[in-house]
């Protein structure tokens, strides 16, 4: 192994802190054969890279490429360094591990942040005020713009992370400049120094806007959905593709004597005589059917039914299929 080398520097660092291979795996939430893999010389990614490098408090660029890279990084543009093969090739790799990183967070618009519990300072990436419309110099100035009703679990599963030193994720909600609320995912995981002390936080946050804005629509359409449903006198229902029922309206749980709760899921599907069978061939064939059928009552006798149902599907590749059914005794 070369003495110049990232894994020959992890060795000598490990042997020097007498930190054992599980207990770096631990820290960085990686398996143990991944560490030892970086002992013998396997690669590492950059996010890896720098988190290892926190953790054994030294400089990742000199952890990953050693000295010369270290000065040469830290050189002053108005020095006068020739550019040798070895330094284009360090530099180089370094820029492009900037940039991906920068790329990635940008694109995916992702936050990469570190609490110190020591000193309660914080740091975000630069691209902080894009994704959460504030930029966060410290906690009080984080914790002025986090929506009321999200302090307090917040606080809670903080609380419960560092008691345990378990990584935590929740959603939590920002108010922006002009008074709208964006949604943020976040998930991070504390760190411990060499003595087990829990003494850092790192962690990545989203926006989360869009999705939660969608599960919010589709609630409303649910909403709306079964207010419609409750204004008819006619059975009705809606399945997924699954034939799991998701709605039942009050008309059909009252002609079939049942619970609307005990309709749901499997409930409805099960007091089918065919179980189905007749739904599921409309996945294969026309979207619409209407057909004579048998339901099971209350009493455990057969009710004669007339249904009508009519599937739909989503446009997007992969989306969701329903089952809208209309259920007449008779």
């Amino acid at each position: 192994m070369k003495e110049d080398s990232f894994a020959f520097r992890l060795k000598e660092l490990l042997e020097h802190k007498q930190l054992s291979l599980q207990a770096v795996a631990g820290a960085l939430n990686v398996s143990r054969p991944a560490v030892h893999k970086w002992t013998k010389g396997g690669e590492i990614d950059y996010e890896k890279l720098r988190k290892l490098a926190a953790f054994l408090d030294v400089n990742w660029i000199w952890l990953r490429y050693g000295e010369q890279a270290l000065a040469e990084a830290g050189a002053s543009s108005a020095v006068d360094i020739p550019m040798t093969d070895t330094r284009r090739r360090y530099m180089a790799d370094i820029m492009e591990s900037e940039a991906r990183m920068k790329l990635a967070q940008e694109g995916a618009r992702i936050v990469t942040w570190e609490w110190n519990l020591i000193t309660d300072d914080v740091s975000y990436s630069p691209n902080v005020e894009a994704v959460y419309g504030w930029r966060i110099v410290s906690n009080d100035n984080f914790w002025m713009h986090v929506h009321a009703d999200d302090v307090a679990m917040m606080h809670a599963v903080y609380d419960e992370s560092l008691r345990t030193g378990d990584a935590h994720e929740f959603d939590f909600r920002v108010i922006q400049p002009d008074g709208a609320l964006r949604w943020i995912s976040s998930r991070a995981t504390p760190l411990r120094d060499f003595d087990g002390r829990i003494v850092k936080v790192v962690g990545i946050s989203m926006d989360n806007t869009a999705r939660k804005l969608a599960e919010q629509s589709l609630r409303d359409q649910q909403a709306r959905f079964e207010a419609v449903f409750e204004l008819t006198s006619q059975g009705m229902a809606l399945l997924d593709a699954d034939l799991r029922c998701e709605s039942v309206n009050g008309a059909l749980a009252r002609m079939l004597g049942a619970d609307p709760k005990a309709l749901l899921g499997d409930g409805l599907v099960g007091l089918l005589a065919d179980g189905g069978a007749r739904l599921k061939k409309m996945l294969r064939g026309r979207p619409t059917a209407a057909f004579g059928a048998k339901m099971r009552g209350k009493d455990g006798s057969w009710l004669a039914v007339q249904v009508r149902a009519v599937l739909t599907r989503g446009t997007d590749a992969g989306a969701a299929a329903y089952f809208a059914l209309a259920v007449d005794e008779g």
